[in-house]
């Protein structure tokens, strides 16, 4: 997995289950009890979305060296049963596209003129694509925890908060999450690290909630249509 597109797809569905987290802004302050009725009063508001949509730019930093990457990604729920649908679009450094409709992850690299198939459900990430179809709860697999001094500078606005989430078991792919939301509770920033030191940074922009038509056959279509050219070497995992 040395491939950034195809790590990033590891990590950046916490993007999903933080989003569920974003009314802790004072996460210090509340009690247990109250943390837990944020937490399962913004559940419920995200068990009632049926799309979400937002640009990105990506840094991963291992040692000296640092990747990026940018592109565009879209969550959509074609009805309140289906386990949804999360497509990431990279248009840099590489065109690569990376679906993942519940049952099965799929990978297009346009270089490569390569397509790579897997299982969704034997993905360890899947727990946290779980908490975006809203069958599981944040706080059973998540502390959270103040925020490291490596990541309290706010370069984003005074308006930002800080939320570190660390898994309670070990995860093969996480360590330990840092989250900036704003004002309006709107995730702008994440910073993933994995058990080797390595940083993935996600900044957001053009974020979207709901703009695509509900219940719609062809929106769910759409994105899971990959439109393959001829020669593309299919490999099933």
């Amino acid at each position: 997995m040395s491939n950034p597109a195809f790590r990033t797809f590891f990590l950046a569905p916490l993007l999903i289950f933080i989003l569920l987290a974003a009314d802790l802004r004072d996460t210090c302050a509340a009690s247990e009890t109250e943390l837990r009725q944020q937490v399962e009063k913004t559940q419920q508001l995200y068990r009632s979305l049926t799309s979400f949509s937002f640009d990105f730019r990506q840094t991963t930093s291992s040692g000296a060296r640092d990747r990026h990457g940018a592109g565009s990604s879209i969550f959509y729920r074609l009805e309140a049963s289906h386990p949804g649908i999360m497509r990431w679009n990279y248009a840099a450094p590489d065109v690569q596209i990376i679906v993942n409709d519940g049952k099965k992850l799929s990978m297009y690299t346009q270089k490569d003129k390569q397509l790579i198939v897997s299982s969704a459900a034997e993905l360890e990430s899947d727990i946290t694509y779980s908490f975006f179809a809203g069958n599981r709860n944040l706080l059973d697999d998540f502390s959270l925890k103040a925020a490291d001094n490596r990541f309290t500078a706010n370069s984003l606005g005074s308006d930002m908060q800080i939320v570190q989430l660390v898994p309670k078991k070990p995860h093969g792919q996480i360590k330990a999450v840092h989250c900036w939301f704003d004002s309006k509770s709107m995730i702008r920033k994440l910073v993933m690290e994995d058990h080797f030191d390595t940083l993935t940074e996600l900044e957001f922009s053009n974020i979207k909630f709901n703009a695509l038509p509900a219940g719609s056959a062809k929106v769910a279509e759409e994105l899971v249509r990959l439109n393959l050219p001829p020669g593309t070497e299919v490999v099933r995992q």
